[in-house]
């Protein structure tokens, strides 16, 4: 099983990577890497930046910005 790592993600503290048809949501400087916190369905991405973004305490307008 592979993962990727979305770059425009924050790296301080929550991520989001996509491992198959789903994106988890994962914070492995507490819960290791193997801790899934939640998983969204592949065609719900945004969603899971925007719950990431969130998460991180930056606004999704940084989020939108930057897909700009």
């Amino acid at each position: 099983m592979s993962a990727s790592v979305i770059p425009l993600v924050p790296r301080s503290g929550f991520t989001v990577r996509r491992i198959g048809d789903r994106w988890e949501l994962v914070n492995s400087r507490h819960y290791g890497r193997a801790s899934v916190l939640h998983s969204w369905p592949r065609d719900r991405h945004t969603e899971a930046f925007a719950h990431c973004y969130r998460l991180n305490g930056r606004s999704v307008e940084d989020l939108l910005a930057a897909f700009r």
